[in-house]
């Protein structure tokens, strides 16, 4: 639970209230240390974020021009092949990139996988470890 400290070391005069600050205590922290290629794939993304985007757009406009066929009635053929035309490519080129992605959507999750296995199990130690904390600093009053 945390605990209330007061801001001011010194008492308060009476006539003027402290602020009081509540503060959690962390019993660790756990650091892992990366490398710049791993770095540099966080930084960018994954590259089937992009992949979903396209999916969800081209298949929304395929099932729009899906619902305009079957419920509009058009007095122009061209208008009518216009909507049959994106329907049909919105529902191609969506599936493949809504593919593309489900096969690529793991990039990201692999590199910190990679990352977090570094961290050896309870118990061991490694170089670093078990270096005491440095305390918390007291307010300025």
């Amino acid at each position: 639970m945390a605990k209330e400290e007061p801001l001011a070391i010194e008492p308060s005069p009476p006539s003027t209230y402290g602020v009081r600050i509540r503060r959690a205590v962390v019993e660790s922290v756990e650091i892992y240390e990366i490398k710049d290629t791993e770095l540099e794939q966080l930084e960018s993304g994954s590259p089937a974020d992009i992949q979903l985007n396209f999916a969800i757009f081209l298949l929304s406009s395929a099932f729009s021009a899906l619902i305009a066929l079957v419920t509009a009635t058009f007095s122009n053929s061209r208008t009518e092949t216009a909507f049959q035309v994106v329907f049909a490519v919105g529902l191609i080129l969506g599936t493949y990139f809504l593919i593309a992605w489900w096969r690529n959507r793991k990039s990201m999750r692999d590199v910190c996988h990679r990352v977090r296995l570094r961290m050896p199990p309870n118990g061991s130690s490694r170089s670093g470890e078990g270096v005491p904390a440095m305390p918390p600093e007291r307010p300025k009053g």
